[in-house]
C-alpha cells in the first residue's frame, strides 16, 4: 500500500486514474513493474554518461537506457 501510494504521488495521478492504478498496483499487476522500472531508473541515473548530459541529449540517453 505504501509503495503504491508513493507511486501515485510521483506520477501525480488523481481521480479515476489514481483509483485504477491503486487497484492494479495492490493486486500486484503494477507493483512488480514499478519496482523493476525504478531499478532501471537508478541504474541509468548512476551511469557517468547520464551525469554529463543535459536537456534533449540526456532525455534521449535515458529513454534508450530505460528501454534496454
Amino acid at each position: 500500500m505504501k509503495t503504491c501510494n508513493a507511486d501515485t504521488q510521483a506520477k501525480t495521478l488523481k481521480g479515476d486514474a489514481r483509483k485504477a492504478f491503486m487497484k492494479s498496483c495492490l493486486s500486484g499487476d503494477t507493483a512488480v513493474g514499478a519496482t523493476s522500472q525504478q531499478n532501471k531508473m537508478k541504474t541509468c541515473n548512476a551511469d557517468p554518461k547520464a551525469k554529463t548530459l543535459k536537456g534533449d541529449e540526456r532525455k534521449a540517453f535515458m529513454s534508450s537506457c530505460l528501454k534496454g
